[in-house]
């Protein structure tokens, strides 16, 4: 009898990208042909098996099989209890083990499956069928030096379901955050390939410096960007101090666990991933044509009492499209377009019983949005794990990775970007085709045409080596080295431009090169010792560790200037008489102890505790260590006798958590001592001498950061397919570090302090739902929401008041700061000439504000500008006292829903990602009227006039002062509602592609950033913190489709 090869439809439910993720994971063994066997049962599920004819050590295969639609299941681990001996099936189901004693036990385990445990009795050909299991609990997390089952954590501890990430075009691990965790915010910084890095915040803003979190891979502390998303096996997030105090002074903006991918015992198997589409921005600002800039620029010359400055036939000439001194350009369409990307993707894994092996190489090609960005990244990784002496109590393991990146971009980034926000009327050439500048300075676009660029050669290569011996039944010993090394050179280099002024004159641009290199290097050793027991009702883990870090980083330049050709791109080629160089260099060091003991009664009270004592040479001796500990319990009150009849209720656990963390990279890296700094030349006897002085002063008290963290959680799973998660939180960060205001007259730069307290409480809630329908159908959702409330509660330091973001007591970090907006001056806030005779014309008005009316120090106001409110009542709105927090730049909830559903052959997945709550504030060019040589937003098309006296926007001048007040005018509704990532697959039948020598093959399209929702007028509203200009590398929509294929 024929038997058809299909995948089961679990796999699909997780929109078929389950198989190909599960096969490139696991190694797969060779399967063995059935036997005519007899049937038999096991707890109610039907197990066939075949009678072995002796007693000896025998050797068990069978297959395994989805109890509900019979299909295969692949990369099911089989093992004998008792030992480490084990295999997973391969693509048919099938498994085989070897010398098996005749009254062994087999624990079969898969993902998403009920665990099933059989007695071999002398039996040699096993079927099973499992049922699947639409709880989770039972699934390993990793965690700090080691792993726990989900249901036994006592901490918080988010996981990412990787399954839902690998078709989606991910350019950055760090991207696979946003939205799939709760309480975590992550954000995208820019669309620009190769800087596309994730700006990632774990339970609030607890520090005014970096906010990063600890990023570990495989242990070893590194960049969440350097992990190609393909090889993540798994990614937790460690976010109460419980779970991330056995990292210590490293741990107070929450803690990323990364584990990558690894073999198993099996033959070789093989998989190819890749992908290719288009991006283009999700939105460009809409702005003025010619005509409608030139006519709204004379309406704001008539409004500041200057004459208009183009003539009507000036204007026509913009209307006429005929000549390129009077062009109608969307500088928009000129920097930026659609841009082509590709990624491949190969792996192979497999092994025996004493090696076992993954290997993964990929090269991504993507061309950016921006002319002349692009960026290509070839990666690698190999990790191979070996087994040594009886009953391998000797695990040997070795990583090593890499990755070559090489960054395109404009050697003027920035300024590329502000000129792509140039008013329509300024032309890019002349008739004979040379390029015309702006206002007889810089054209930055031609410039770019003609080299102006920067190249960056990235090489990132990690490898580490891992030794674990098994002492004695439950000991351990665990020695780990490791060791990174970054190389980065860049090649930034000026062309020789030659530019036509518009008033005949012509401007020359000298070429010159930059040329960085920078190394830096970070290694680190780590010794473990592992405990655990159990006996009657107790069990038992203790750790120990002990950790050195090392990190160096060193740095170097030169320039020269006058180059021969804008294409030899050499330093030697420049003119020496031109030359300069510059240098800098640091080490730092860190040592460690830690401890975790964990303890568990009945599996239903269990207990944790951590302690790290950490030493950092940055701070001064007798502040260099600190202590960092926590406890945490649970009580799983499901297990208790008066919960046993709630049919409804699976499990239900309350926790609790209190930890204090740390954070050592605030300040310079030597804190605790005076640096002299070279380039401080002196005159002595009337010679010019080269010399080092104290630039900047040293507080040599400064100490750690300490995070100090509340956690109160719940987590509970019903009716066997549904689980929810809710946590309540209270961060407070204490010593913050901020450089602290000094006198001008100490002719140093001021030196950093422990300024004060910062508080981020909140709550955090995620739901799942799984279910299978009589027709096949598989359904899967999520949904996560948090809710954040960041605030200043103390200051050490003089608050700090400089619009359009402050540091004030009560408010956020980095809230916006400057005066309210209350609405718009109208004419019936004024009197004029005559008894404010009607028939005067407006233009010739002298307007005065009548009593009662509150006036603006910054100005004389007339009807049409912005109106503020007046704080302190005087009358009068001034700088001093009716400025205020208008705005704040982190929401107050984010939320994410994921919905998956699959039948047969096709998958659909949607995830919708979004915030409410989050201002953002869009500044200077579009946004501010005729700003430098910026264009205008569509939305000044609705300002203030008489014949529209609307209170939104006020009236057009070209007055500096009045434009460029920062006030809540310029505050915008940063909350939006994104869909995410839309995909739909479709997974070839086994049967159709068996002859071709495949074992499956997936075919999928997918957009990314497909459409978003919101009130933001600019580029984005996922911008960063620093983006308050109105001007950025937009955020980019990639539609894609992609082919996964298993051999």
């Amino acid at each position: 009898m024929k038997r058809k090869l299909l995948f089961p439809n679990y796999l699909y439910s997780r929109g078929g990208r389950t198989t190909f993720k599960t096969l490139a994971l696991f190694i797969l063994p060779i399967g063995a042909n059935a036997l005519t066997p007899n049937l038999i049962t096991h707890n109610n599920n039907p197990i066939i098996a075949k009678i072995a004819s002796n007693k000896a050590a025998i050797t068990v295969k069978g297959s395994v099989v989805d109890a509900i639609d019979g299909q295969p299941l692949v990369g099911v681990s089989i093992s004998i209890k008792g030992t480490n001996k084990g295999t997973l099936s391969d693509l048919k189901g099938s498994f085989q083990l070897l010398n098996v004693p005749e009254n062994a036990v087999l624990v079969v385990t898969y993902i998403s499956y009920e665990k099933v445990e059989i007695a071999v009795s002398g039996k040699t050909d096993i079927a099973i069928k499992l049922q699947p299991s639409m709880k989770t609990l039972n699934d390993v997390v990793v965690v700090g030096y080691g792993t726990q089952k989900k249901e036994n954590l006592t901490g918080s501890v988010g996981v990412v379901n990787t399954k839902d990430l690998e078709s989606r075009p991910l350019t950055n691990t760090g991207q696979a955050l946003q939205g799939t965790v709760s309480g975590v915010f992550a954000l995208q910084s820019s669309g620009k390939p190769g800087d596309d890095n994730t700006v990632i915040d774990i339970r609030g803003v607890g520090t005014f410096g970096d906010n990063s979190p600890l990023v570990l891979v495989d242990g070893f502390p590194g960049s969440i960007g350097d992990v190609n998303p393909n090889d993540v096996q798994s990614i937790s997030v460690l976010k109460d101090a419980a779970s991330s105090a056995i990292y210590g002074s490293r741990a107070a903006n929450g803690v990323i666990l990364i584990t990558t991918k690894r073999g198993s015992a099996g033959k070789i198997h093989v998989n190819y991933s890749a992908y290719a589409g288009i991006q283009s921005p999700t939105r460009l600002p809409n702005v003025l044509n010619s005509v409608q800039y030139t006519t709204l620029y004379n309406e704001a010359a008539v409004n500041t009492g200057s004459a208009p400055a183009y003539p009507d036939s000036i204007i026509q000439k913009y209307a006429a499209h005929n000549n390129p001194l009077y062009p109608d350009i969307n500088y928009f369409k000129v920097y930026y377009g659609n841009a082509y990307m590709q990624n491949h993707r190969v792996s192979a894994t497999g092994g025996n019983d004493n090696v076992n092996y993954a290997f993964m190489l990929g090269h991504l090609n993507q061309d950016g949005i921006l002319v002349a960005t692009n960026y290509k990244k070839t990666d690698f990784r190999l990790n191979l794990d070996t087994y040594h002496l009886k009953d391998k109590r000797l695990r040997v393991s070795g990583n090593i990775s890499g990755n070559l990146g090489v960054t395109g971009q404009p050697t003027d980034l920035w300024n590329a970007e502000w000129y792509s926000t140039l008013a329509p009327i300024h032309p890019l050439k002349d008739a004979n085709g040379n390029w015309v500048s702006v206002n007889g300075e810089r054209n930055y676009y031609g410039e770019i045409k003609e080299g102006s660029t920067s190249l960056q050669k990235r090489y990132n290569f990690n490898g580490q080596a891992e030794a674990e011996y098994k002492i004695l039944p439950g000991l351990s010993a665990q020695l780990t080295y490791a060791y990174s090394a970054i190389y980065t050179n860049t090649n930034a280099f000026h062309a020789n431009v030659s530019l036509q002024n518009q008033n005949g004159t012509t401007t020359q641009l000298a070429s010159n090169l930059n040329v960085t290199d920078e190394i830096d290097g970070h290694s680190l050793l780590n010794g473990l010792l592992k405990y655990n027991k159990t006996f009657n009702r107790h069990s038992f883990n203790l750790l120990g560790g002990y950790s050195e870090e090392d990190f160096t980083y060193d740095w170097q330049s030169g320039y020269r200037a006058n180059f021969v050709n804008n294409t030899q791109r050499v330093l030697n080629l420049g003119d020496a008489a031109t030359q300069t160089n510059n240098s800098d260099s640091y080490d730092l060091g860190l040592r460690s102890f830690f401890g975790r003991f964990n303890y568990a009664f009945d599996d239903k009270y269990l207990f944790e505790a951590n302690i790290r004592r950490d030493g950092s040479s940055r701070f001064s001796n007798g502040i260099k260590w600190g202590s960092f500990p926590s406890f945490s319990a649970a009580w799983i009150i499901s297990k208790e006798n008066f919960m046993k009849n709630l049919n409804w209720l699976d499990f239900a656990k309350i926790r609790a958590s209190w930890g204090r963390l740390g954070n050592q990279n605030i300040g310079k890296y030597y804190n605790g001592s005076d640096v002299l700094s070279s380039g401080q030349n002196y005159s002595f006897g009337g010679t010019l001498y080269s010399g080092v002085a104290i630039t900047q002063m040293t507080n040599k008290y400064l100490t750690w950061e300490t995070s100090q963290q509340l956690d109160l959680g719940i987590d509970i799973s019903l009716h066997n397919n549904i689980e929810l998660t809710a946590d309540y939180f209270d961060k407070r960060t204490k010593n913050l570090g901020l450089v602290q205001p000094i006198p001008l007259t100490m002719a140093q730069a001021a030196p950093w302090a422990n300024a004060g307290e910062v508080q981020n409480k909140g709550f955090e809630l995620g739901i799942s739902y799984k279910t299978t329908f009589d027709n096949g159908i598989k359904l899967r959702t999520s949904l996560n929401v948090s809710h954040i409330v960041n605030k200043i509660i103390s200051m050490d330091v003089p608050q700090q008041y400089t619009s359009p973001k402050a540091i004030v007591v009560g408010s956020a970090i980095n809230s916006f700061y400057g005066y309210q907006m209350t609405g718009i001056y109208q004419i019936s806030d004024f009197t004029w000439q005559n008894n404010s005779d009607a028939s005067i014309p407006y233009a010739n008005r002298t307007y005065t504000l009548k009593p009662g009316v509150v006036k603006v120090s910054d100005y004389s106001a007339q009807p049409g500008d912005i109106k503020y409110a007046d704080l302190n009542g005087d009358g009068i709105v001034d700088q001093n006292h009716d400025r205020k927090i208008i705005g704040k730049q982190f929401p107050d909830i984010t939320y994410a829903f994921n919905f998956n559903v699959a039948w047969k052959g096709l998958d659909l997945g949607v995830f919708l990602q979004g915030v409410q709550g989050m201002q953002g504030y869009t500044y200077y060019e579009i946004a501010s009227p005729f700003s430098g040589f910026a264009n205008v937003g569509t939305w000044w098309l609705n300002r203030w006039t008489p014949q529209n006296p609307s209170n939104t926007y006020p009236r057009v001048t070209l007055d500096g002062v009045r434009n460029n007040i920062h006030s809540s005018f310029y505050v915008e509704n940063a909350s939006y509602l994104r869909i995410k990532n839309i995909e739909l697959g479709y997974t070839l039948s086994p049967a159709a592609i068996k002859k071709i020598g495949l074992s499956s093959l997936r075919i999928y399209a997918n957009v990314q950033n497909a459409f978003t929702f919101t009130k933001f007028k600019g580029f984005d509203p996922e911008q960063t913190s620093d983006q308050t200009r109105a001007e950025a590398y937009p955020q980019v929509r990639i539609m894609t489709a992609g082919i996964n294929v298993n051999f």
